[in-house]
């Protein structure tokens, strides 16, 4: 079934997360040291993250062709929630129809199957586009479409 409402995860799918810590460039860090940093940083925690080019045409290949497209992200805090959405803003301009951020990654399917019973689309209409395979298969165990990042290496 063609995809008509996608959801794509930030961390290691939309960006290539990088964060200076300790006076090097790191890929992550503790969830407490990640409140630190957000708190400390604010809406330009990510400003060191790059987005993921493969990702972006897959993205603009399903808005082409009538997709709906949100970013879907579990965040810890507010100052995180605001430092995700300017990334998109600042690197996806214009192909997101929204961000919205759930506190677990439990709550990720309920997200989806909420907006698409709003949009009245199925859920086998829906894709969540992400890296954590627990994730992906959370999603294809509820009937969505599951994809997980490394498939756009070679499907693109």
């Amino acid at each position: 079934m063609e995809t008509k409402l996608a959801f794509f995860d930030i961390d290691g799918t939309l960006s290539a997360p990088f964060y200076p810590v300790g006076g090097e460039l790191r890929a992550g860090m503790t969830d407490e040291e990640w409140i630190t940093f957000c708190k400390t940083y604010g809406e330009d925690s990510y400003r060191f993250c790059k987005p993921v080019a493969p990702v972006r045409r897959y993205a603009e290949k399903l808005k082409a062709a009538g997709a709906a497209l949100y970013v879907l992200s579990t965040s810890q805090t507010p100052e995180e929630d605001s430092s995700k959405e300017r990334f998109v803003a600042e690197n996806f301009p214009g192909l997101f129809d929204g961000v919205i951020t759930v506190r677990t990654d439990a709550e990720k399917v309920p997200a989806i199957l909420a907006r698409a019973q709003k949009s009245g689309v199925p859920a086998a209409a829906c894709e969540l586009i992400e890296d954590t395979y627990q994730n992906v298969l959370a999603a294809v165990t509820n009937g969505l479409k599951g994809t997980h990042v490394s498939q756009l290496v070679w499907d693109l």
